[in-house]
């Protein structure tokens, strides 16, 4: 079973899918999704006719939407990566 997060049902009956879910899953407004009832459980599935992760040439490709520019992400993962490099020194 994967991770488990908290949110509401609004009074129009919305649910709000939290973000860290729709980033990771490349979920994006006015994706058609998939409700499932099984006895008290309800399980959500993005519909979609291309999967959200391919195999290019042998490397794991993720198909979503970058929630901030290609050089602000690649810049904050190359200062994470050489922090943890350097706290190995310390």
């Amino acid at each position: 079973m994967g991770k488990k997060y908290k949110t509401m049902i609004d009074k129009f009956g919305h649910i709000v899918i939290p973000k860290k879910i729709r980033n990771s899953l490349g979920l994006s407004p006015n994706i058609e999704i998939e409700i499932e009832e099984d006895a008290d459980t309800i399980v959500i599935n993005p519909k979609s006719e291309e999967p959200l992760i391919v195999n290019k040439e042998g490397v794991l490709v993720i198909k979503g939407e970058l929630t901030e520019s290609a050089e602000d992400f690649l810049e904050r993962n190359r200062t994470n990566r050489i922090k943890n490099i350097l706290k190995d020194f310390h």
